[in-house]
């Protein structure tokens, strides 16, 4: 019984290593890239075709423009779990209140690098440090069990 702890501790601790490590790599990352003023030419809320819950099924579907070296680009990204290829999940009243929230003009974060690839929140380092955490405590339980 002690080795299925042990085991199912150490995949989770694994788990939230990995993903907050990503999480806490890209917000690093994005934090440096450039600020730009974007317009935003469309806003909605919309329910996601697939990876939802029956509580959260919402999602912001956000189109803006900005302009980087005298050059106009798309952006539709809102927030991290966004540009690492996630999706985000609201309530309706969440999703209301953050619509609500993005006005006509707003900065958005530009790679530099890549000037196609746009966010505009650039949020939740605590959450990702909140996983980490969780990560260590479960090894901790894991190794905790096998003495």
């Amino acid at each position: 019984m002690n080795y299925l702890v042990v085991i199912f501790s150490l995949l989770i601790g694994i788990g939230c290593f990995w993903i907050s490590l990503k999480m806490i790599r890209l917000y690093l990352k994005v934090k440096k890239w450039s600020r730009v003023d974007a317009l935003v030419n469309s806003k909605e809320i919309i329910i996601h075709p697939k990876y939802s819950t029956t509580n959260t099924p919402y999602g912001l579907k956000v189109n803006y423009t900005y302009t980087l070296n005298n050059q106009t680009y798309e952006g539709h990204d809102v927030y991290l779990a966004e540009l690492a290829g996630g999706q985000a999940n609201h309530m309706k009243s969440d999703a209301e209140n953050k619509l609500n929230k993005i006005q006509e003009h707003m900065p958005v974060f530009v790679n530099p690098q890549d000037p196609a690839q746009s966010v505009m929140y650039c949020e939740g380092i605590g959450l990702y440090v909140f996983v980490f955490c969780m990560g260590i405590l479960s090894l901790l339980i894991g190794l905790g069990s096998l003495v």
